[in-house]
């Protein structure tokens, strides 16, 4: 089973409400073993506010960009649940920058909204890593 990050596969489910289809993933897997997700839109539906992540005297959390709400607990839980839901995945594509969804390409600011780092896992996937131990992680 694959598993992929649903606005990769054209779904409308970004925080603008668009999406971010990559024509050359969806060439090279198959389409009939695949599973989307979208820890946010599941949340928060789409459109609605962007995330960041900030670095904060209780580590990095998710926190909304206009109503300054802190979604990290909501997208670790939405972590568990697809787990839950789906513990045989082997691989996941990840949408890349994303604050919930990201490998290794995630913003990190600091609570003056200065930029931290550019290198750091979301929220949804570093619980993902967890709980899929053999399972691949590749970014898009």
């Amino acid at each position: 089973m694959i598993a992929v990050s649903a606005c990769l596969l054209g779904l409308n489910c970004r925080y603008d409400g668009g999406d971010k289809r990559d024509e050359e993933l969806l060439k090279n897997i198959d389409c009939s073993k695949i599973v989307p997700f979208c820890p946010e839109v599941n949340i928060l539906g789409a459109p609605r506010e962007s995330i960041d992540l900030f670095e904060t005297k209780y580590g990095i959390k998710a926190i909304g960009s206009k109503t300054f709400k802190d979604y990290t607990s909501l997208l670790e839980n939405e972590a568990k649940r697809f787990f839950e839901a789906n513990p045989d995945v082997k691989i996941f594509y990840l949408k890349s920058k994303s604050p919930s969804c990201a490998l290794s390409s995630a913003k990190v600011y600091d609570e003056d909204c200065n930029l931290l780092s550019q290198t750091s896992t979301g929220v949804f996937t570093k619980k993902l890593k967890i709980w899929y131990k053999r399972a691949k992680f590749i970014e898009r």
